[in-house]
């Protein structure tokens, strides 16, 4: 086998190679384009900054919507806007409406103090009261005008204005459509106190005055004459309206008084009748009695009235309503 220790051509190459390394190690430390070919990334504190990177930062420019200004105040929608109440202004307020009765009821009173305490019907009108024996009703506001029909002494009357004719300047009262009084024949007329009163509809009847007042609670609406029963056969009371019929054939046979009797009647057509007690006492239109004599005692016992009034008590009253009849 051959012998390799002693031989001096075996130790060169070893040495060849060792110098080998160390050139190839030496040419790597100085080309840094190899090891960045290789991906080989440089330490960041040893990294060359591009040049924007080495030059002081730039002054900043405020732009538009950077200014340090105050912002514009908020645009209100109209809509937005708050809007004044009509009643915030009070000078602008319009003015109450009058309480007081219509212009023509202020010269119906002409001064005269005694119409504020009238009946006050419940259209706005007064109830007054005829002075003389009779007065006639005309159709306009003048003596040359066609007469309608007479009223008598202590009928009432309802008032609705008072107009003045313009030719003699005298004053009537119209007391209905297209019916007129002369306003110097009329006084206002006042319920009297009545000595005790009930509730809702119901008629004061008083036979010393020979007045039915109608009332509405404690509040008299208006007021009628009447005719009552002779020798007291009128009852004296309180009562209430129990039947009702407004075309009424009367025959006194039904209440005790035959044929033949002195005092037998027998009437058709009685307009208006209420009664309000067993016996056929009612309140009714009387007919056969001529009104000049109303305001006395001239029934069998009945309240008589006028027709026209008759008929304003028959819309007011209804079965229950109250009859008080005193002296």
């Amino acid at each position: 086998m051959p012998n390799f220790r002693g031989s001096t051509n075996r130790r060169f190459p070893v040495a060849l190679l060792m110098l080998l390394i160390a050139s190839l190690v030496l040419a790597a430390c100085s080309s840094p384009e190899t090891e960045l070919d290789q991906g080989v990334a440089l330490p960041a504190e040893t990294a060359t900054a591009p040049p924007t990177a080495t030059m002081p930062p730039a002054t900043p420019t405020a732009e538009p919507t950077e200014e340090p200004t105050e912002p514009p105040a908020p645009t209100l929608e109209p809509t937005a806007e708050p809007t004044q109440e009509p009643t915030a202004t009070p000078t602008e307020e319009p003015e109450p409406a009058p309480t007081e009765p219509p212009a023509e009821t202020d010269v119906l009173l002409n001064g005269d103090p005694a119409w504020q305490d009238a009946i006050h019907t419940y259209d706005g009108a007064r109830m007054g009261v005829v002075i003389p024996t009779e007065l006639n009703i005309r159709s306009a506001p003048t003596t040359d005008a066609p007469i309608l029909a007479t009223t008598f002494a202590r009928h009432t009357v309802t008032v609705y204005e008072m107009v003045t004719n313009p030719d003699d300047g005298g004053r009537w009262y119209r007391v209905g459509d297209g019916r007129y009084v002369s306003a110097d024949y009329v006084a206002p007329f006042a319920a009297p106190p009545p000595d005790e009163t009930f509730s809702g509809h119901w008629v004061d009847i008083n036979l010393s005055s020979f007045y039915a007042i109608a009332y509405d609670g404690d509040r008299p609406i208006y007021s009628a004459i009447i005719s009552a029963g002779r020798d007291d056969r009128t009852p004296l009371g309180t009562f209430n309206v129990f039947y009702r019929v407004e075309d009424e054939t009367m025959d006194s046979a039904t209440v005790g008084i035959p044929k033949g009797d002195p005092e037998y009647y027998y009437l058709e057509h009685v307009m208006y009748t209420q009664y309000f007690k067993e016996g056929g006492f009612a309140l009714h239109s009387n007919y056969w009695t001529p009104p000049s004599q109303f305001g006395g005692f001239t029934s069998n016992g009945c309240i008589s009235l006028l027709k026209g009034d008759a008929h304003w008590f028959w819309d007011f009253l209804s079965e229950g309503s109250t009859v008080h009849i005193h002296f």
